[in-house]
Parts: structure tokens; C-alpha cells; sequence
């Protein structure tokens, strides 16, 4: 489902890297300019990326996603219909639940 991301909110986690790991971490962040803690949370946000609608939004569901996805391909394809009140709306439901469409 949708989860708001408040950025404003920080939470602090520890976790442990191998040391080989944290190595090459940390070497790719000063070839960056970054610190480690800026390089990681920028290596998340990257992998993350695709999960966004918009800028506070995300999807952790991938059915969702799909779902979403095959919508906004439906509308591009012109498979959809403009209903552009709120009588339009309770016809054409009227319609579907009585077989019309």
C-alpha cells in the first residue's frame, strides 16, 4: 500500500558490514565526496526509486505497482473514460451494476 515519507523525520539504525564491505563502502563514498552515512542513504534512495509517487510517496506492494503501472498504460492507450461529475459517475456505475456496459 501507499506510506507517506516524512524526510524531516530521522531514525537512527546500527548495522554491521563485513569488514571487506565497509572497506569498499567507504573508499566509494570518498571517490564521491560523500561520508559514508551520506553515500548509503544515497545508494538506498537509488534502489528505492522506483517505488516513488511523487515526492512523499512510495509502493511496498507489487501488485500495486502493477496494477498502477497497467493503468497509467490503459489511459496512455486510450482505454479510458472522463467522468466529469458526480452524476456521470453515479450513472455510469448504475450502468455496470445493471449489465448496460
Amino acid at each position: 500500500m501507499t506510506k507517506s515519507i516524512d524526510y524531516k523525520k530521522s531514525v537512527t539504525r546500527q548495522i554491521t558490514f563485513p569488514s571487506r564491505l565497509m572497506d569498499i563502502a567507504e573508499s566509494k563514498a570518498r571517490i564521491y565526496g560523500y561520508s559514508f552515512p551520506e553515500y548509503v542513504r544515497y545508494v538506498l534512495t537509488k534502489d528505492v526509486e522506483g517505488f516513488h509517487l511523487g515526492s512523499e510517496e512510495y509502493i511496498d506492494d507489487p501488485q500495486l505497482a502493477k496494477d498502477i503501472e497497467d493503468g497509467i498504460k490503459e489511459y496512455k492507450e486510450g482505454k479510458t473514460i472522463a467522468l466529469r461529475n458526480s452524476k456521470e459517475i453515479d450513472d455510469y456505475f448504475s450502468s455496470l451494476i445493471n449489465g448496460e456496459e
